[in-house]
């Protein structure tokens, strides 16, 4: 089995949870509180990451699928497991589309659609075909760039006086039940309840007592990474001018301005969500091509061949890129991904926690008294 150590998974993890995340203003609906609806989001997606680790945990060497089949049988498990793979096949052509719209609205609006979007998939498809721990050395390769230019961007921001804490206020207006609405299950889907594709990578990690550890820290970094972004959004653009912005972010760079000679920093934060972005869609690409190596006996190659096909061809299910957002974001991560990211597991963990109690009631009856 391939292996990947601490930091390896600290920068895939890290990289993997930013994606395109900070490009958008999540919670938006409740206005100046939807940092709150950042909390909300972080710590329910905490006790996600909870269960998620509490299932590897009691299974350090197998993957999801493995998991699936060991304790639902293996025809409920064969039917969530092509669900799954269906499911990551999906999640990985969103993120082909984010790339493929988000470069042709900003820079490149003559060069076709299609093209972008096959350059991305070509790229996730070649490190897919080199294995797990080659891709996630791409990742530790690419981690601490990625650091450095959001740490810059936020000493840039900082330093062009363009914040206004003010507009955060007043705090929770409409009270607390408009917060909780907007983040679940919006928020945990998106981005904290797609750390659930991690469970086909944690089994390859060659220190598993260090598993929960990493993951909870990376978790963390992210979480108030994004919460800082989501904040300095609604400090910079006021919260009215957000909510109709399609990319917050982009507009909020574009107003740094340094002694009249940094300035225009779109390709920047562009590069920047290009590395987060080609990460996701890469990681649940080749979940994807995992998962179906488990169901059928073919070569990786010719899996990652028609596992890409498949995205590239799902790529253009949506007419335009507003459709696309509206798509995920009303429906989505309302009814499909919960299912995947928290209902199924719960159940998987219930099941697991059932059986381990009833071995140890069992043991605890063969023990002379």
């Amino acid at each position: 089995m391939e292996k990947i150590d601490k930091y390896q998974l600290i920068s895939m993890t890290i990289l993997f949870m930013i994606g395109s995340t900070p490009l958008y203003e999540l919670g938006i609906g409740v206005k100046q509180d939807a940092w709150i609806v950042m909390v909300a989001g972080l710590l329910a997606g905490l006790l996600l990451l909870a269960l998620y680790l509490y299932i590897q945990r009691n299974h350090a060497g197998m993957d999801f699928f493995q998991i699936l089949n060991t304790h639902l049988g293996k025809l409920v498990g064969t039917v969530l497991s092509v669900c799954y793979v269906v499911y990551f096949a999906y999640e990985s052509m969103r993120n082909t589309r984010e790339f493929g719209d988000i470069i042709n609205i900003s820079f490149l609006p003559n060069t076709p659609l299609s093209l972008l979007m096959l350059v991305m998939v070509l790229l996730s498809g070649y490190a897919i075909s080199k294995g797990v721990e080659v891709f996630f050395r791409v990742a530790e390769f690419m981690f601490p760039f990625t650091i450095f230019g959001y740490a810059a961007l936020f000493c840039l921001i900082i330093g062009s006086n363009i914040i206004h804490l003010d507009r955060l206020l007043p705090v929770m207006e409409h009270g607390l039940l408009p917060i909780l609405e907007q983040a679940i299950p919006e928020v945990i889907s998106f981005p904290f309840g797609q750390i659930v594709v991690f469970l086909m990578f944690w089994s390859h990690l060659n220190e598993k007592r260090k598993m929960v550890r990493v993951s909870v820290y990376s978790y963390l970094f992210v979480g108030v990474l994004l919460l800082l972004f989501n904040v300095l959004n609604l400090a910079i653009l006021d919260p009215s001018i957000t909510s109709i912005t399609t990319f917050p972010l982009l507009r909020s760079v574009r107003l740094i301005q340094i002694a009249n000679f940094l300035e225009r920093l779109d390709p920047v934060i562009i590069l920047l969500i290009y590395i987060g972005i080609f990460v996701k869609m890469t990681a649940f690409y080749l979940g994807a091509v995992l998962g179906l190596a488990h169901l059928v006996r073919i070569s990786r190659f010719k899996l990652t061949v028609v596992v890409g096909a498949a995205i590239y061809g799902m790529s253009f299910l949506a007419p335009n890129f507003i459709y696309h957002v509206w798509i995920g974001f009303a429906q989505n991560l309302k009814y499909h991904f919960p299912v995947f990211q928290i209902c199924i597991p719960a159940l998987l963990a219930a099941i697991i926690f059932c059986k381990s109690w009833n071995d140890k009631k069992k043991k605890r009856a063969k023990q002379p008294s």
